[in-house]
């Protein structure tokens, strides 16, 4: 209900309450208060869910940091103020009496706009102060993954080698290409993309395929490794000036991952394959673990995660055998002790690739790949790395026929700012780059 007149009506109200009291004892004195600030504000439901709202009493701004989901536009524009803690009354518009529990407001109009929703907060004595109620509201789907063709910005200039390997190296992004002795790298910060050269010293039979990016997070170092075809390895700290790593040996069939600060590669002895860890990138450690016969050797991605109790842990897919139907999933907790997964029972596997490419990225499990190598056309989702189903809306590949014509060779990676890279090039094809990002991922409160 609004009542107009509302200043001169709590003024008799409260002149009234004065002279009651003072008929009661000549010696007592009222004094009323002067809070004029809210104590505690909030909303009726949103899909079930109460949304916490900031109360900035400096700035007087009432907000909600977590913002309303896409489709919240049909709620807000007709939703009831379920809490607004006040010491005294409140008005709106032209000094109209506002009653939170029975009047219905109407936030889409001021939905992420600065100027917000003011309300007026009187306090007892007579004295207010003025409120501003801003709503924050998505306007993305944050479940969708949105793409970008990168090739309209800038030209992708890395030679067509036979293949090519995207990493990750801070804040940038490098592209490494078989048999090339020039790399090329770009910004990942966003408004900064674009190629520069890098002139590099890899060694004679280096496989791009094998790199990988050893973090050390206690000293907040990064160096590339990348192994060899006479079973050498070699490192670097900038990725252009690359050394070898000697005390490695001579044995190293190939590099598998980094997890928790170790390198973790796979060298052969006596004719068989045995997993082996360096904790400084440069010693072997005694423990060896042999291989098993159907673990990946090739077109290997892996991808870091948390368990439920919080520790870490490594999935891995890579080349599947002939003839296979399904890309099993391995799993390890230290490196070098794998679990295959692959589901047997049921028809949610995820069939043979031959280039797939794992990650666990906003809380889910994905494969990309084709059944054909040079092809990019399937995403495959597990929560668990066990049952796998094909992404059929919202977590797709581009759609645009430029995508989709793609035949070259392609590697993925995944920069600090959740974009996921795709790099199209390589084996005389065209080259072509593309990023992505689910949304939510890009949004300040998650």
């Amino acid at each position: 209900m609004r009542i107009k007149f509302l200043a001169i009506i709590a003024s008799f109200f409260f002149v009234a309450i004065a002279i009651s009291s003072c008929l009661d004892s000549d010696n007592n004195t009222v004094e009323l208060s002067s809070d004029t600030t809210v104590h505690a504000f909030g909303l009726d439901t949103i899909y079930g869910k109460h949304y916490t709202f900031t109360i900035d009493q400096l700035k007087r701004e009432i907000y909600n940091r977590d913002s309303f989901p896409v489709g919240a536009d049909t709620i807000i524009d007709r939703i009831l103020i379920d809490t607004f803690s006040v010491s005294g009354w409140i008005t709106a518009g032209a000094d109209t009496l506002f009653n939170y529990t029975t009047d219905s407001v109407n936030f889409l109009e001021v939905a992420n706009k600065e100027e917000g929703m003011r309300f007026k907060i009187h306090a007892p004595d007579g004295s207010f102060s003025d409120y501003k109620v801003k709503i924050n509201l998505h306007k993305q789907d944050p479940d969708s993954l949105v793409w970008h063709n990168l090739n309209t910005y800038s030209s992708t200039p890395f030679s067509s080698g036979i293949a090519q390997k995207a990493v990750v190296l801070g804040d940038e992004l490098w592209i490494f290409a078989e048999n090339a002795t020039t790399a090329y790298k770009t910004s990942t910060k966003p408004g900064e993309f674009g190629w520069s050269t890098v002139s590099t010293n890899f060694p004679t039979g280096a496989k791009v395929a094998s790199i990988i990016n050893l973090k050390n997070e206690i000293v907040e170092s990064q160096r590339l490794y990348i192994a060899t075809s006479s079973g050498k390895a070699f490192s670097s700290p900038d990725g252009a000036v690359l050394g070898e790593e000697n005390a490695l040996g001579n044995n190293v069939k190939t590099l598998v991952t980094s997890f928790v600060n170790t390198l973790v590669c796979i060298v052969e002895e006596g004719g068989k394959n045995y997993f082996k860890i360096s904790e400084d990138g440069i010693n072997w450690k005694e423990q060896a673990v042999a291989v098993p016969d159907d673990f990946p050797l090739e077109s290997i991605y892996t991808t870091p995660f948390s368990n439920p109790n919080g520790l870490p842990q490594m999935m891995l897919v890579g080349k599947p055998e002939n003839n296979a139907k399904k890309t099993a999933s391995w799993f390890t907790m230290n490196g070098i002790e794998w679990v295959k997964m692959v589901q047997t029972s049921y028809d949610t596997y995820c069939p043979a690739m031959n280039n797939p490419v794992c990650m666990y990225y906003g809380g889910t499990f994905y494969i990309f790949g084709s059944k054909d190598m040079n092809k990019l056309d399937a995403i495959y989702s597990s929560v668990a790395g066990l049952a796998w189903f094909k992404t059929e809306k919202k977590f797709l590949l581009p759609q645009e026929d430029d995508f989709k014509s793609m035949t070259s060779p392609y590697s993925i990676a995944i920069d600090n700012l959740n974009y996921i890279w795709v790099i199209f090039g390589g084996d005389g094809m065209q080259n072509a780059v593309w990023r992505g990002r689910l949304n939510k991922l890009g949004f300040s409160i998650q």
